[in-house]
């Protein structure tokens, strides 16, 4: 079997195209691409319907793969290049934090990405980096849809009754709190008390499926 070799276009020295090259580079980033859009819009937007965090999820894909892929032609390491973007993510999303399931699918794409830019060298296989690929999709899979389908949302409320904080009036603290707010309070966390006030700070987790969602705003958590 013959196989057309196309000699790279050189300028200056340097490479100025290079068909080969150019070629599989594609293909890897519309197959990184796809998996991209597999889980941050069929398994993550279709349960959480929040579209900044989809945008951010295809743009760091994207880039990480750029970035790999343009670090693996110079020489450096993989776990340089997932240390170097996982401080980037960090410090990008420090001033304002986002839940875990979010930070947690920015790393599933980053580290496919990474995986999909840096495995593809000739001593891993096609197959090797698709079954890694899928693995970690059916595994988000199945977490998502199957083993924690019910999702809670929260907020945080206050009360006057001090006396329903005891660990025996725990039932009657739901009660309480699911006629206070209208919500169907699933289970409660319990945050500042004052006694001098006869004030508490509660935490109420309910079914997000059969209530709207609320924002946290900056007052709204537990000291």
């Amino acid at each position: 079997m013959m196989i057309l070799q196309v000699e790279p276009i050189k300028f200056l020295g340097q490479r100025l195209f290079d068909p080969t090259g150019f070629g599989l580079l594609m293909i890897r980033f519309i197959i990184n691409l796809g998996w991209i859009f597999l889980i941050g819009r069929v398994l993550y937007y279709s349960k959480q319907k929040r579209p900044e965090y989809l945008f951010g999820f295809f743009l760091v894909g994207s880039i990480v793969f750029i970035v790999c892929n343009l670090l693996k032609d110079v020489g450096l390491t993989t776990g340089l290049a997932v240390g170097l973007f996982a401080i980037f993510a960090i410090l990008r999303y420090r001033t304002n934090p986002i839940p875990v399931k979010e930070m947690t699918y920015f790393f599933i794409i980053i580290g496919i990405s990474v995986g999909n830019s840096m495995g593809i060298s000739g001593k891993i296989s096609y197959l090797e980096v698709v079954f890694c690929d899928l693995a970690v999709f059916l595994l988000t899979f199945f977490l998502e849809y199957f083993l924690f389908k019910k999702k809670f949302n929260s907020r945080t409320i206050l009360i006057q009754d001090v006396e329903l904080t005891r660990p025996e009036n725990y039932q009657k603290l739901l009660d309480e709190l699911t006629t206070l707010s209208g919500y169907k309070v699933e289970k409660a966390a319990i945050g500042r008390i004052d006694y001098i006030k006869k004030q508490a700070r509660i935490r109420i987790y309910y079914d997000a499926a059969t209530h709207p969602s609320s924002f946290e705003d900056k007052t709204d958590v537990d000291d």
